[in-house]
């Protein structure tokens, strides 16, 4: 009877322990919904997505139905093809996101992150200019008055350096919308070596690792910032995804030479790096790629091993210092 009893007791806990978890579950899943669903009805208020979104615009809209018709409003029927009023209508998404951020910062769900990552994937050229200093027209142009423009070489957008960087960490607590904005900056950083000079001299190519190594390391600082956002036992979950994703995408047949396709022979000996499935640090692999992008070009057009050893370490400098900077900037 005694171990009856004890018996009932410990089945009864159980059922308590389990419906607590369960509970407890449901109430960070709900709590989780709420805060992006405020975030969406306050980012629908905002003047500037009634704007871009024009006749698609609902006052209200789903996150998901947002998040489709954000990328529908900013896209063209090619990456870096937009037209200047889907460039507007971008410009316009991301100073209203980086406004109800600023006030309220949110970590995004992929109802809406991952539709909105893969449109402002297809500014990857803007994107670079923004978060790599120097570019003094994209600077100017940032402010909120100045529209997107146009010149001989496409259609442009501009918002703040730290209007960019909280979007992106938002997003990015999705891994798909974070997988999404690094493999555009990998190819955005492959089409930069790509038209780099066809030379062995180191002087020559001295100016190219920094910045793409910049690049690099501010896409290393979001992920930091993301997966700070991410409870502990979910962080690994968020690790094999973007790199399920990212080692996914990699040829299964040979990589294309050089000479042939500079920017997919790039990034495509970079992601024949990743391992698909790793118990290592992501983000310990992903420090590393400003580099090796960086030995694959140089090894690509016959530079003797010591200048890609001093060429990939300026790549690395590069990426360390981003990554510092933006992470300052993101923790604020």
């Amino acid at each position: 009877m005694k171990q009856a009893k004890i018996s009932g007791a410990r089945t009864a806990l159980v059922a308590l322990c389990v419906s607590g978890l369960l509970a407890g579950l449901g109430s960070w899943l709900y709590l989780d919904s709420r805060e992006e669903q405020d975030f969406c009805r306050r980012l629908l208020h905002h003047e500037r997505v009634s704007t871009a979104l024009a006749a698609e615009y609902q006052p209200d809209m789903g996150c998901g139905d947002l998040g489709r018709a954000i990328n529908h409003a900013t896209t063209g029927a090619r990456p870096e093809q937009q037209s200047l009023s889907q460039a507007q209508a971008m410009k316009d998404v991301l100073v209203a996101m980086g406004d109800v951020l600023e006030d309220e910062p949110t970590p995004l769900q992929r109802p809406l992150a991952d539709p909105v990552a893969k449109a402002l994937a297809s500014y990857a050229g803007d994107m670079f200019a923004i978060l790599v200093p120097g570019d003094t027209e994209y600077v100017r142009r940032a402010s909120p008055s100045q529209g997107a423009w146009e010149d001989s070489e496409g259609v442009h957008m501009s918002v703040s350096h730290d209007a960019l960087i909280h979007v992106m960490a938002s997003l990015s607590v999705s891994p798909e919308a974070y997988a999404s904005l690094r493999e555009a900056m990998t190819h955005e950083v492959a089409q930069t070596f790509a038209a780099a000079p066809r030379t062995r001299s180191e002087r020559k190519l001295s100016p190219y690792p920094s910045i793409t190594g910049w690049a690099l390391g501010s896409m290393d600082a979001v992920a930091h910032a993301a997966r700070d956002e991410i409870s502990e036992d979910e962080r690994a979950s968020w690790e094999a995804k973007v790199l399920g994703r990212l080692s996914s995408r990699a040829p299964a047949t040979a990589v294309p030479s050089f000479e042939e396709d500079p920017v997919e022979h790039m990034v495509a000996s970079w992601k024949r790096t990743l391992p698909s499935d790793s118990s290592d640090d992501l983000l310990e692999l992903l420090e590393k790629q400003s580099a090796e992008m960086v030995r694959t070009w140089t090894a690509s057009l016959g530079a003797d091993s010591a200048v890609q050893a001093s060429l990939a370490d300026d790549a690395a400098d590069g990426a360390r210092s981003a990554r510092r900077s933006t992470l300052r900037d993101l923790r604020g």
